[in-house]
């Protein structure tokens, strides 16, 4: 009985170790994003962009070594809000401020750096994504004789292959949780504007195993 006991408490002991220092880990966070669009810094007065939007990411690693891994993630950097313009008005018309929505989602494999310091740790990451952008355009015009206004809207998507990076920070707590403070940065396109940039600063938690 006592050998029994001894082998209970040495297993454990064992799988405590184990979860402590589990390479594997799975989790999600949540934050908000920042779109970088040029053409918002050119826009006529009366039109204006809000580049932010509600953001959140879902991951899966595994750290080959304490300070090297790899891991999947899924970003969504929410929706950026942008005006609607007409190139080209109809005659005797002016333009209207009307919002047009910009997501961006991402699915990305990375290599994880990571720098331990006790509990805590900072790392960097780096991988390739496909990466979506998807436009959804509105515009209007008002025509200036008769008052009418007139409605225009069109759609696209495009999904690319961009690198997409980021860095951050973790603290480790309990046997198996960790808290992380993440930042990522893709760049995407829609197929119908310029190409942007577009950040995300999530606080996450993950559960190692």
């Amino acid at each position: 009985m006592r050998k029994l006991l001894v082998g209970v408490l040495l297993a454990t002991g064992t799988l405590s170790v184990s979860a402590q220092d589990g390479k594997g880990y799975a989790g999600a966070g949540l934050g908000v994003s920042s779109y970088s669009i040029d053409s918002c810094d050119q826009l006529p007065p009366g039109f204006s962009c809000d580049e932010s939007g509600f953001a959140w990411k879902a991951f899966a690693g595994y750290m080959f070594l304490p300070f090297l891994g790899v891991e999947g993630s899924y970003l969504d950097f929410g929706t950026g809000n942008t005006p609607g313009v007409l190139l080209n008005p109809p005659p005797n018309t002016v333009p209207i401020p009307v919002d047009s929505d910009r997501r961006t989602f991402a699915w990305v494999l990375s290599l994880v750096g990571r720098v331990p310091i006790g509990p805590a740790a900072i790392y960097g990451r780096v991988g390739w994504g496909a990466v979506t952008g998807k436009f959804t355009g509105n515009a209007a015009v008002q025509d200036i004789t008769t008052g009418a206004i007139s409605y225009f809207n069109a759609a696209n998507r495009e999904t690319s292959g961009q690198i997409v990076y980021g860095a951050g920070a973790s603290f480790d707590f309990g046997q198996a949780w960790r808290v992380r403070l993440d930042w990522d940065r893709a760049k995407a396109e829609d197929g119908l504007n310029p190409e942007y940039d577009v950040d995300m600063y999530t606080l996450g938690l993950a559960y190692r195993f």
